[in-house]
């Protein structure tokens, strides 16, 4: 049996995240799957959320698109 995630890191490189960004994101991951361990699916609407509210403002610097 197998388990566990798979990222693809040539999206991330292609918007040109660096080795900061992708330790933040493993960060985000942790976050959301501790949460999910102490407040269970349904309690964890306010983690998700902040979390979410980061990437979006992280994907906001590193556009994938330059001029839109």
């Amino acid at each position: 049996m197998t388990s566990g995630i798979r990222l693809g890191a040539p999206a991330g490189t292609t918007r040109g995240f660096g080795e900061e960004e992708f330790r933040q994101i493993a960060r985000w991951i942790t976050e959301v799957v501790d949460g999910l361990a102490a407040n269970g699916e349904d309690g964890n609407a306010a983690v998700e959320a902040k979390v979410k509210a980061e990437v979006e403002a992280l994907c906001k610097r590193f556009p994938l698109y330059q001029d839109m």
